[in-house]
C-alpha cells in the first residue's frame, strides 16, 4: 500500500483538519520508506523542531531531492521556508527553517474564513487555474515573500481581516517549489476527502481508486467529533472570561479541557468572536479537529466577529453529544458591552446573559498585584450576581504570596464562599508561551497540566451541584 506519513512530533496537529495519511512520522528512517510526507498544521517552527529532532532537516531534504512528495500546511508550510520572523512586536527575531522553499515569513494576523484563487497550474493545481476554493486561515506570521523564482506563487488569498482590522488585501499562500515536488499552503481546509487538490496529490502519486482514497482518510475520521451513543439533551456551557484581557482565558480553558476529558467528560471548545488560535491549545490536549462552529458570531455595529450564531453552536454540540462546552470569552468581561446591536450580542457579558451559562472568572496579579486582582474581582462579581447567573469558580492568575497578600486572600475566600463560589489561586508559572504570539503547544499543554489538578477538583464539585 502506497504510504503516506505525516509528521508527528512536538508541537505538531495531524488532527487539526481532514489530511490524508496512514503513517506518523515520529522517529528516524521512516521518511525514506515513504511515498508522500505531510507537514502538518501546529507549531512546527515555535517548537524549535529542526533543534530537537536532529533528523527531520536530514531525511526531508534526502527525500525532496530524491523526488518525494511533498506538503506542508500553515505552520508546515513554514518549516518549508527559509526563516519565520516571530517577533510581533516589531523587531527581526528571524527562526530557520528547511530551506525547500525560497520564502521568508513576516508577521501578519489571519483568522477566519477566506476564498482562494488558483493562479498558475502545475502539479498540485492541475485544471484549477482560475478557480476558486475556500478554507480558512488561523496564523500570526502569514506574510510570505518569496526570494528567488525557484518558488512560485500558485494560489492567492482573499482576505477581509487582518491584524485586528476590517480591511481587504491579497496575499500569496499557495506556493510550489520550481525543482522539488514540494508544495506549502497558509490555507486549512483545502486536503479534505473530495477536495481537487487532494485529487491531484493522489494522481502524483499513483493513487486513482476512490475506495482506496478514503482509507487515508480512516485515522482523522476515528479522532473526529463523533456522536456519543448516550448523548445528554444539552451540553453544560461553562464561559471562561477575566476582568481584562491578557489574564489566562486560554491557559484554564486548556486546563479545564484537559482535566474534565480525563474524568470521562466529552468536552467541546468553542470561542467567542473569530481570533480562532486560542482553540488551538485546547483542541491540541484533546486531539481534536477544528470546526467552523467552534467560533460564535459577535456583532459588532455592521460588522460580525465569528462563524456561526450561537444557536448554531449549541446545535452542534448537541448534534454529537458533548457533555460540556468550554467557551472562551473576548478579551475582558465588559470588552463590547457598551455596543446594543439589533440581535446577537456584542460582549461576553451579553453571551453569559443571553444563554445563561456557567461561568469561570479569571483575575491576574501580574499587572496590578494581588490586591487589584482581587478588587477587579469582586466588581465583576457583583455586576454578574445582578445581571446574571455569578461564576462558580474564581480563579486568581499569577498569584504571589506574602503575609498581607495571603491575608488578604483568606478573608476573599471567606467572602466568596458564603455566595457558594470556590477560589482557585494559580501561582506564576514559568511559561514564555502566547496563543496571539510565540507559543510552543506542548510547553502550553504541559502548563495546563500543572495547573489542572486542583482546579479539575473544585470544577467537578461546581459541575455536580
Amino acid at each position: 500500500m502506497t504510504r503516506i506519513g505525516v509528521l508527528n512530533v512536538r508541537g505538531a496537529m495531524p488532527h487539526y483538519e481532514q489530511l490524508p495519511f496512514n503513517v506518523y512520522v515520529d522517529k528516524p528512517g521512516i521518511i525514506r520508506k515513504l511515498d508522500a510526507l505531510i507537514l502538518p498544521p501546529g507549531t512546527l517552527v515555535e517548537s524549535q523542531v529542526l533543534t530537537r529532532y536532529d533528523w527531520i532537516k536530514r531525511e526531508v531534504w534526502d527525500f525532496a531531492e530524491n523526488g518525494g512528495v511533498i506538503i506542508g500546511v500553515c505552520s508546515g508550510a513554514q518549516l518549508l521556508s527559509r526563516a519565520v520572523n516571530l517577533n510581533v512586536k516589531g523587531l527581526p527575531g528571524y527562526a530557520e527553517g528547511l530551506g525547500i522553499l525560497d520564502i521568508t515569513f513576516e508577521p501578519l494576523i489571519v483568522t477566519g474564513p477566506v476564498k482562494v484563487r488558483i493562479t498558475n497550474e502545475t502539479w498540485i493545481t492541475r485544471d484549477l487555474l482560475n478557480t476558486e476554493l475556500h478554507g480558512w486561515q488561523a496564523h500570526t506570521y502569514g506574510k510570505a515573500n518569496v526570494e528567488t523564482s525557484n518558488t512560485w506563487v500558485v494560489g492567492v488569498s482573499l482576505v477581509s481581516r487582518y491584524n485586528y482590522r476590517n480591511a481587504k488585501i491579497e496575499i500569496p499562500t499557495l506556493m510550489v517549489s520550481r525543482r522539488y515536488r514540494v508544495f506549502g499552503t497558509m490555507v486549512h481546509g483545502l486536503l479534505g476527502s473530495g477536495s481537487p487538490l487532494t485529487r491531484n496529490l493522489f494522481h502524483e502519486i499513483g493513487i486513482t481508486d476512490k475506495g482506496e482514497i478514503k482509507n487515508y482518510y480512516r485515522v482523522i475520521n476515528t479522532n473526529g467529533w463523533k456522536r456519543k451513543r448516550d448523548a445528554h439533551v444539552n451540553p453544560r456551557i461553562i464561559t471562561i472570561t477575566s476582568t481584562m484581557t491578557g489574564e489566562g482565558k486560554t491557559l484554564i480553558t486548556s486546563a479545564l479541557a484537559y482535566c474534565l476529558s480525563r474524568t470521562g467528560h466529552y468536552v467541546g471548545v468553542a470561542k467567542l468572536g473569530g481570533d480562532i488560535r486560542d482553540l488551538h491549545p485546547g483542541l491540541y490536549i484533546l486531539g481534536k479537529p477544528f470546526k467552523p462552529w467552534m467560533s460564535i458570531r459577535m456583532r459588532w455595529g455592521s460588522r460580525a466577529l465569528g462563524w456561526f450564531d450561537w444557536q448554531r453552536t449549541l446545535g452542534k454540540a448537541v448534534e454529537i453529544g458533548l457533555d460540556t462546552l468550554l467557551v472562551e470569552g473576548v478579551m475582558g468581561l465588559l470588552t463590547g458591552s457598551s455596543r446594543r446591536p439589533k440581535r446577537g450580542f456584542s460582549s461576553t457579558l451579553d453571551f453569559i446573559r443571553q444563554v445563561n451559562t456557567d461561568v469561570v472568572l479569571i483575575a491576574s496579579a501580574h499587572y496590578d498585584g494581588v490586591e487589584g486582582a482581587l478588587l477587579r474581582l469582586r466588581t465583576n462579581i457583583d455586576l454578574l450576581n445582578k445581571i446574571s447567573k455569578g461564576p462558580g469558580v474564581v480563579v486568581l492568575n499569577n498569584a504571589y504570596h506574602g503575609i498581607h497578600e495571603d491575608r488578604a486572600l483568606r478573608q476573599f475566600k471567606t467572602a466568596i464562599n458564603k455566595l457558594g463560589i470556590s477560589l482557585f489561586v494559580v501561582d506564576s508559572l514559568m511559561i514564555s508561551s502566547k496563543p496571539e504570539e510565540l507559543i510552543d503547544l506542548e510547553d502550553y499543554r504541559d502548563s495546563a497540566i500543572k495547573v489542572s489538578g486542583n482546579l479539575c477538583d473544585a470544577f467537578i464539585n461546581v459541575l455536580s451541584k
